[in-house]
């Protein structure tokens, strides 16, 4: 194995000289620092990570939670888009994830007791009970962390633009031509069935638009099966909305196999709007009209963010950033005559 005294002999600089190079010291010249570095890639010099953590006094690894509530776990459209897009840059600093648990064979705890037992630098929350005590000790903690779809104090929270996204879809089906337009909406107790509730109820007051009580229907965890159980109460609606607007693709897909295996159409008898961007929803058909999230900007938005609070020994950010929305016309929406 390539060590840094191989290096520096056959380089003829001291062995400081080639660790300063290896840790990107500002004091030597970029010259002998890029003579160095290509020395050690043609030699196979692989860094002792080990030794690196233990001076710098980093694992290089951050921590991952994801806790899926809907059964598809790594293989959610939307989440793994974002995971895919963080792993990608941190590992352009050298850093590891590790998704974290709960359970570690007969030792239990909490995350931020694993956290600390795995000695991460950060952590990142793609999905977890969130507003739970559990998740609240981490937040509190000293770890630096990074939450996707979560606003609470002190944490930093990336998120999309949902107030956009929303006005984008309300704003949408009522140029149109639709006014009776119902929404299939996430749990409440979840802060983005929430929100995007809000402002559903916001921009159809904005726009003039009468929304009845019972236009409102719960989609619990955003799935496909509660989208589908959703249309089957708005189905039995003594007054038909002629469009829904979906808190998600997979709610809208839902609501659409219902639609067809009750013998009706999209976007004949209903159109359909949908929330999130995914793959799956173009190449559904009808191909679905939603309004896409960035998730792959988001998830560099928060390994950035990530890296700078780890260097800067930042345990705190309170704050927001989001990312804009942006409407995709599919097949499932028409003009209302």
């Amino acid at each position: 194995m390539v060590t840094i005294k191989d290096i520096s002999k056959k380089s003829g600089f001291s062995v400081t000289t080639v660790s300063k190079a290896l840790n990107d010291y500002p004091d030597i010249s970029s010259k002998t620092k890029t003579k160095i570095l290509q020395l050690c890639d043609d030699m196979g010099y692989v860094p002792n990570l080990s030794a690196r953590s233990l001076v710098n006094k980093k694992s290089y690894t951050i921590g991952v939670i994801f806790e899926e509530i809907t059964g598809l776990g790594l293989q959610h459209p939307l989440f793994s888009k974002i995971l895919e897009s963080f792993k990608n840059e941190v590992e352009k600093s050298g850093y590891d994830i590790l998704f974290l648990s709960k359970k570690m064979g007969e030792n239990n705890g909490s995350y931020y007791q694993h956290c600390l037992r795995k000695q991460v630098d950060a952590a990142l929350v793609v999905c977890a009970e969130f507003d739970s005590d559990e998740m609240h000790e981490l937040y509190d903690g000293d770890i630096p962390t990074v939450v996707i779809d979560f606003a609470y104090r002190d944490i930093l929270n990336i998120t999309s633009n949902n107030r956009l996204g929303v006005k984008q879809a309300v704003k949408y089906l009522k140029d149109l031509g639709h006014e009776k337009i119902a929404h299939i909406h996430g749990s409440l107790q979840t802060y983005i069935g929430g929100i995007r509730h809000d402002y559903f109820k916001d921009y159809m007051d904005l726009y003039d638009l009468e929304l009845k009580e019972d236009y409102l229907v719960n989609g619990e965890y955003f799935s496909k099966e509660d989208g589908y159980n959703a249309m089957q109460k708005i189905l039995k609606l003594k007054d038909q909305p002629t469009a829904i607007f979906c808190a998600s693709d997979m709610l809208a897909i839902g609501a659409i196999q219902a639609i067809q295996q009750a013998g009706l159409s999209v976007p004949e008898d209903y159109s359909i709007i949908g929330f999130d961007g995914i793959d799956i929803g173009q190449i559904f058909s009808p191909r679905l009209t939603t309004i896409r999230q960035d998730s792959r900007k988001m998830g560099k938005i928060a390994a950035s963010n990530v890296l700078t609070m780890i260097t800067e020994n930042q345990f705190k950010k309170n704050n927001t950033i989001t990312v804009d929305t942006y409407l995709i016309t599919g097949e499932t929406t028409r003009v209302l005559r």
